[in-house]
């Protein structure tokens, strides 16, 4: 009898498990660029094996998802008028709108190795100057 009881606590602790790591889903690290009337938010999500960037766009009260990529990859936004560029790194981007809500999106693949490492990992960028 109180394997029982074992056996189906343990299944609905698994499932709860199972339901807050695919279905609540907390944005990491959020920051939010804004310039005139439109707002990015780019934020981490964590999943059970990976964790991956997004980047939202809000404009006119409508929200689009417009980057989904692997993590480590972002550098850099930069928001000009109706344009958003985002400075990556070797990211293995999955899911990218080139123009949504009267936007245009631009990737811009030419960051360093060197730069990257300068940026987010000063004490190591030495070994990548060339």
């Amino acid at each position: 009898m109180k394997i029982r009881y074992f056996i189906l606590f343990f299944l609905i602790l698994i499932s709860v498990g199972i339901y807050v790591a695919f279905f609540y889903e907390k944005h990491l690290d959020e920051k939010v660029y804004k310039n005139g009337d439109i707002t990015l938010k780019v934020y981490k999500i964590s999943r059970i094996s990976t964790v991956h960037d997004y980047i939202d766009l809000e404009r006119w009260g409508y929200c689009k998802n417009i980057y989904e990529a692997n993590t480590g990859g972002i550098y850099n936004i930069i928001l000009k008028k109706d344009m958003v560029i985002i400075q990556t790194y070797k990211a293995g981007i999955y899911e990218l709108a080139a123009k949504t809500l009267e936007t245009e999106i631009k990737i811009d693949s030419s960051i360093t190795t060197y730069r990257y490492m300068k940026k987010f990992q000063p004490q190591n960028a030495k070994y990548y100057k060339q």
